[in-house]
């Protein structure tokens, strides 16, 4: 099957973005770390500063999963250049996982996904805003 790409965009404000926090509108339900996630408004945020440790939220199902990144480094070059917050999913096979989230400064967060994902394939990505803590 073809892998779908998709990229969700983040609104953040100022003190907001400094931490990290993101929210987006995402139209499918994703996995992340080995949580699954329902579609709705979902915020992203690290747990404290300098970790790695990050909290996906859903509002709409009042959830709030803790995972472990990766890895934190720099954004890719088009994600800068557009400067807006970004998430970017691996959609292969009818499923979606949480690969990389950038809140528009600092670093990118890349996620742990099954190594049969890894394919190089495109990914589906929505712009995100920074939350304002809303």
């Amino acid at each position: 099957m073809a892998t779908a790409a998709a990229v969700l965009m983040v609104t953040a404000g100022v003190a907001s973005a400094q931490q990290g926090s993101m929210k987006a509108e995402v139209p499918f339900a994703f996995s992340v770390g080995n949580n699954v996630v329902e579609a709705g408004t979902i915020q992203v945020r690290l747990l404290h500063s300098g970790s790695r440790a990050v909290i996906v939220s859903n509002y709409n199902a009042k959830s709030n999963y803790i995972v472990l990144a990766k890895s934190a480094g720099d954004a890719p070059k088009a994600w800068i250049a557009s400067g807006e917050g970004k998430l970017a999913f691996d959609c292969n096979s009818g499923t979606c996982i949480l690969v990389r989230a950038w809140s528009g400064a600092g670093h990118a967060y890349e996620f742990y996904s099954p190594k049969a994902r890894r394919s190089g394939g495109l990914l589906t990505e929505i712009a995100v805003k920074s939350d304002k803590g809303d």
